[in-house]
């Protein structure tokens, strides 16, 4: 839509003025005018969108609130899961093995530094190896 333009008088600092022409070729504007009017129209884009922001801020906080209330609750019931696996594993081992304490202490200890070194991604493999590397 094309709008005819019509002349307005506003006061302005000198300084403002100066820094205006200076400006003109960054802002690919033909004068003054054309300056300003651009600087309005960017000036009036940057209102709309701060009322944009802040009508959308809450609602965006709120949704990635509840996806990670979500992928929390996944991720408990996971390791719940997990804790239910391990615990039959431990009980099938207990119950064919007889492992003295100190033996146990020794690697669970050893077990927490290799989880801690390995930054807790140990495979079967790892664990294979570890217990077969005297042979």
């Amino acid at each position: 839509m094309s709008e005819n333009k019509q002349k307005y008088a506003y006061w302005m600092r000198p300084s403002m003025v100066t820094e205006i022409e200076e400006m003109l070729p960054e802002a690919n504007a033909t004068s003054k005018g054309d300056f300003v009017c651009k600087a309005v129209e960017f000036y009036i884009g940057y209102l709309r969108q701060q009322k944009n922001i802040n009508y959308l801020t809450p609602m965006l906080a709120g949704a990635i609130k509840s996806e990670v209330r979500s992928l929390g609750k996944d991720v408990c019931e996971m390791l719940f899961k997990l804790a239910v696996e391990m615990g039959i594993i431990s009980n099938i081992t207990a119950a064919v093995n007889d492992i003295p304490d100190d033996t146990l202490d020794t690697l669970r200890l050893n077990v927490a530094q290799e989880v801690a070194w390995t930054n807790g991604i140990l495979t079967f493999e790892d664990a294979d190896e570890w217990q077969n590397r005297g042979d």
